[in-house]
């Protein structure tokens, strides 16, 4: 039923029009900018107060990820279709970076180091349970997977620390500038003639066979609005739930380390991602919880303790910020496309945003008609399920 075309975006295009969305994180900018290069008249509403082209929107969700994109170290904990598309994401990543450096001048790198995956040698149990289930998988080395010694680990991260023996290099995995690619694209969202208002909050009514969008209290109609919100969709579709997530940014200009590195621990797994400038984000902890409010001591002290584990030469790395942030999860951690008159709704992303957006903008694409100017994803999608059907 969702492949029938009702909307008429020719017709939107040409009389200008206006298409909404609710919400400027990632996913909701990524639609915005590739609509608005398309020729549509897109405003986005943000309820942050911050400036578009300042740090950009730090309730959203991206603003705080880590922006890995990996499947396969999600492997043994996604299902076959979230794999799928984080295998999509991989190939498609590179392209929308590249038309996003066009139209602004400015450059992001998907970094394509691949992810380490260590464990203490008490817990190289856990190792062996995820060489296990790549394995079960039929992932190997004909897809990049290859264990390291002490030796290939020093190699490749000579700062880690040298109790880590063993080791899985996932080699095809990547991580990208998640804080400036949104800057980014609201600059390029801007740039093609589209807005931006902040300190915006949207609200959604539905009445019998009508629903009504509201910004600042107020009855904004629209050909169509697209939600976006994430969390803040909680207040009209109650299966979203927030999901506390808590990290530490730090700055350790003389320690160089060139790849997301996974540290597997019975009681949480950490990341530690290179990002520009000599900065890394550490992070962890998942929580089932609302809670907005600042970093917990326990959480900090768990995570600064797991950190100096990981690489002693970080001891002297300064503390830049604290940052907690919820993510948008539905009952089985999967994201949705739903659609009804006059709305389409992306939400449940989870921890995923970064692994499935542009996945998910081809779906839209193809699934929904939405004219996003993508390349034809046919090859893509032959290659990724060709690799896909031999792993799950």
């Amino acid at each position: 039923m969702h492949n029938r075309c009702e909307y008429d975006w020719e017709a939107w295009k040409a009389s200008g029009a206006e298409i909404c969305i609710a919400g400027a994180g990632l996913i909701g900018s990524l639609i915005g900018w590739r609509l608005a290069r398309q020729g549509y008249r897109v405003h986005l509403f943000e309820a942050s107060e911050e400036e578009p082209l300042a740090p950009a929107t730090p309730r959203a969700a991206a603003h705080t990820a880590a922006a890995m994109v990996a499947p396969y170290s999600e492997l043994p904990l996604c299902s076959p279709n979230l794999f799928r598309m984080g295998l999509q994401s991989l190939e498609l990543w590179p392209t929308l970076l590249q038309a996003l450096s066009a139209d602004t001048g400015e450059t992001i790198d998907f970094c394509r180091g691949g992810t380490l995956m260590v464990a203490h040698p008490a817990d190289n149990g856990l190792l062996d349970d995820m060489g296990r289930c790549l394995a079960r998988h039929h992932v190997g080395a004909e897809q990049g997977i290859a264990w390291q010694n002490r030796q290939q680990i020093e190699a490749l991260e000579p700062h880690l620390s040298e109790q880590f023996r063993r080791g899985l290099w996932l080699m095809p995995e990547g991580h990208l500038e998640n804080r400036r690619l949104l800057v980014l694209l609201h600059r390029a969202i801007i740039s093609a003639g589209g807005k931006i208002s902040l300190n915006s909050p949207v609200d959604y009514v539905a009445e019998d066979a009508h629903s009504h969008w509201y910004v600042n209290q107020q009855a904004y109609p629209a050909v169509l609005w697209i939600d976006c919100c994430g969390v803040g969709a909680q207040r009209w579709r109650s299966q979203v739930r927030g999901v506390r997530g808590e990290v530490i940014w730090i700055e350790a200009p003389d320690v160089e380390i060139q790849r997301p590195v996974r540290l597997l621990h019975p009681k949480y797994h950490l990341y530690l991602v290179p990002k520009e400038q000599g900065r890394y984000i550490l992070g962890a902890t998942e929580i089932e919880s609302s809670d907005r409010s600042p970093v917990s001591v326990r959480s900090a002290l768990e995570m600064l303790s797991a950190l100096y584990a990981l690489s002693p030469a970080l001891a002297e790395a300064r503390i830049l910020e604290l940052a907690s942030n919820l993510r948008p999860a539905l009952s089985h951690h999967e994201p949705e496309i739903t659609r009804s008159a006059g709305t389409l709704a992306v939400n449940g992303l989870y921890r995923h945003g970064f692994l499935l957006s542009p996945a998910l903008l081809g779906r839209l694409q193809q699934e929904y008609q939405v004219p996003l100017g993508l390349m034809p994803l046919a090859a893509a999608s032959r290659q990724t399920s060709a690799t896909a059907e031999a792993t799950v």
